[in-house]
């Protein structure tokens, strides 16, 4: 199995056909492909607005109705935004905020802990997180994977390397 299956059209498409009417971004439910993924663990969602791709968590099958509708609505969000201003605006900014307002929903970011309750016990499990600590100055980043390129800005401006010592911690 490739770790993706459709979701009917027939369920989505409504819904994103109307948000979209409200986002002056007519059509965007014929535009726009969406797939359920069973790779994505530590994210509900996610979007590849230049592939007018959306990708939905396997897991949101089994949550409430509302929390795939909002996740769905997240994600569509970002597309729209794409359309209507490209791709140099912030993924969360005011363009999307302003959006997701349109549409009835609070914009955020993240979904708080005891909504995620009603999910399946794999969707609640622990994260992986990277702690990037600078050699010279020990300032220290988090990531949920390891971002080798990442360097010690502050090092660096001092013409140092700026590398950063990568270590692999248990999530909250």
């Amino acid at each position: 199995m490739s770790g993706r299956c459709r979701l009917g059209s027939d369920v989505w498409q409504p819904l994103v056909a109307e948000w979209a009417a409200r986002w002056g971004t007519p059509g965007l439910e014929s535009r726009l492909s969406v797939e359920i993924s069973t790779r994505l663990r530590t994210s509900l969602g996610l979007c590849t607005p230049a592939q007018t791709r959306l990708r939905i968590a396997s897991f949101l099958l089994e949550a409430p109705s509302d929390l795939l509708d909002e996740v769905l609505c997240h994600e569509a969000a970002h597309a729209a935004v794409y359309e209507l201003h490209g791709r140099h605006v912030r993924p969360h900014g005011s363009e999307w905020k302003n959006l997701m307002k349109l549409a009835g929903y609070i914009p955020r970011v993240r979904i708080p802990a005891d909504e995620l309750e009603a999910l399946p016990p794999a969707a609640r499990r622990a994260r992986i997180l990277w702690e990037h600590r600078c050699r010279v100055c020990q300032v220290s980043r988090m990531a949920g994977r390891p971002v080798r390129r990442w360097r010690c800005a502050r090092c660096v401006r001092a013409g140092l390397s700026g590398k950063l010592t990568i270590s692999r911690l248990a999530g909250p």
